[in-house]
């Protein structure tokens, strides 16, 4: 039972939790000028978008069983830890959780953030519309879930809409290009899955060295363009903090140069995933002072 239970958490990869957290502190953040109130980072930045990216990750499970048992042997539901009944049981739950703390605690137009969140989810996993094996339409659409609009829903919490400022939308921007490359890797990791079912996934349409320049280059865009506007005065001066993060780019790099492998393949996507929330993180924490 408690194997079952343990399982059943993970086809929510509570590792990538901190993506949703972190990208919607960092929103709140560059909106408030400081830190947050606790309850609103306990409901707003916690409760809520956990809720709906382990909802997102499930469904992703449910749907995608045929290809992990290729690429993933040693997920939850290859292994037999679970039943795929359990599974969307606990995918549906997650949806009803998501849609009730939203409805009860968000003002309109953040719901219909997290509708469109929700949608978007599913229609990435499941068909007809299985945006998964659309090939550069995947990779925006995973831009748009977890950077866009929660970075853009933590910014509203604050602000009215019409008052957006261009130093967020600067900021926003630059991410979400650096979130579109970034998912490439992704892609790398799931590849021999995906060419079993046919998936038309970057690295299998454009080829292997073709996507991993794109993660690389995207990985280093915040890094070059966050520290010049700063210098030029169009952004925070603590934005020069991104330049800490070069030599983990130069890790990413050397990852990227070796000969391909799945081990290898696993690790330039944990240190892209890692790369990108450290940017964000870092954006967030810059507009403090």
């Amino acid at each position: 039972m408690v194997a079952k239970f343990i399982g059943i958490i993970r086809t929510g990869r509570p590792l990538t939790w901190s993506s949703f957290v972190i990208t919607i502190f960092s929103g709140m953040v560059i909106s408030y000028g400081g830190i947050p109130e606790f309850k609103d980072i306990l409901v707003i930045a916690s409760a809520i978008p956990i809720s709906i990216i382990a909802y997102v990750n499930s469904l992703n499970a449910y749907t995608d069983y045929e290809i992990d048992v290729i690429s993933r042997p040693d997920r939850v539901l290859p292994k037999g830890i679970i039943s795929k009944k359990s599974l969307l049981l606990f995918s549906l739950f997650l949806f009803c959780c998501s849609v009730f703390l939203s409805f009860i605690f968000l003002p309109k137009l953040l719901f219909l953030f997290v509708v469109t969140g929700l949608a978007l989810g599913a229609a990435y996993s499941i068909r007809p519309t299985r945006i998964k094996s659309k090939g550069i339409v995947a990779n925006i659409s995973i831009a748009i879930g977890y950077l866009f609009l929660p970075m853009y829903g933590g910014y509203l919490w604050y602000q009215p809409i019409m008052e957006t400022s261009k130093e967020f939308l600067i900021v926003v921007s630059v991410l979400f290009v650096q979130t579109v490359g970034a998912s490439v890797s992704k892609d790398l990791q799931d590849i021999e899955g995906d060419k079993a079912y046919h998936m038309d996934t970057l690295p299998i349409t454009i080829g292997i060295r073709k996507s991993e320049l794109i993660i690389a280059w995207s990985l280093l865009i915040p890094v070059v363009i966050f520290p010049l506007l700063s210098i030029l005065g169009v952004l925070p001066d603590f934005l020069m903090l991104l330049l800490v993060l070069i030599p983990w780019l130069i890790l990413i790099r050397r990852k990227i140069k070796q000969p391909p492998s799945k081990e290898n393949y696993d690790r330039i996507y944990q240190y892209s995933f890692f790369f990108v929330q450290a940017t964000i993180l870092l954006t967030g924490i810059s507009f403090l002072f």
